[in-house]
């Protein structure tokens, strides 16, 4: 069994080389186009960025900058804009070859991983489970940056999510309710109910979260 120290030891390491991954989206070999993505499917079904606007409820300003890759969607923002599209939110992210019945991401893969290109604002994100057909569930390690985390807007979606705190401190406002989340802490919420989730000091918190949606 590994000492506790130690443990905490390769941990600590983990989560350096993680964090220091997601500080570097735009320097991945193999980037995850999303906004590239959406583009496509938009105009294969003929709608307009305007229709689509309209589908969503977004701006138009915003939706150019994602199909322009200037900024990386949030995650509720994924799940309205692939319902618009009339696909899966996993469609948008499948950077490898889309399997049946499984997927698995190890955690050495984790350090390496394709990030949507795009800068976020206050979040970067990893998919773990990109490359699985068919599925209603979507697992993400989000790294919450604090930088314009005060312009955050609530963020309701169909579906529910968990979140999970991995390192840092969270600060998840649902309705008018603030809760605080540290290290192992867990919330579960109904995403129709608006929500915002922001790290709560001035440094960078990890979260999992895992999106449902039927």
């Amino acid at each position: 069994m590994i000492k506790i120290e130690k443990h905490n030891e390769y941990y600590e390491k983990y989560l350096a080389d993680l964090t220091e991954h997601m500080d570097k989206p735009q320097e991945q070999s193999n980037p995850i186009h999303v906004g590239e993505k959406i583009k496509h499917m938009r105009e294969t079904q003929g709608l307009s960025l305007a229709e689509l606007a309209q589908k969503t409820g977004f701006e138009l300003s915003m939706l150019e900058n994602i199909e322009q890759e200037k900024i990386t969607p949030p995650l509720g923002t994924m799940i309205r804009l692939s319902r618009a599209l009339n696909t899966v939110m996993s469609s948008l992210f499948s950077a490898r070859e889309e399997k049946g019945n499984y997927s698995i991401m190890r955690v050495r893969d984790h350090k390496t991983a394709p990030l949507p290109s795009g800068r976020a604002s206050y979040h970067s994100y990893i998919p773990l489970a990109s490359d699985l057909k068919d599925r209603h569930m979507d697992p993400f390690i989000v790294k919450l940056n604090p930088e314009k985390a005060k312009d955050v807007v609530p963020s309701v979606h169909d579906g529910e999510e968990l979140i999970y705190v991995i390192d840092g401190e969270v600060k998840i406002v649902i309705e008018d309710k603030v809760e605080i989340l540290s290290l192992g802490d867990t919330v579960y919420l109904k995403s129709t109910t608006p929500h915002i989730v922001v790290t709560n000091t001035d440094k960078p918190a990890l979260i999992l979260a895992i999106m449902y949606s039927e």
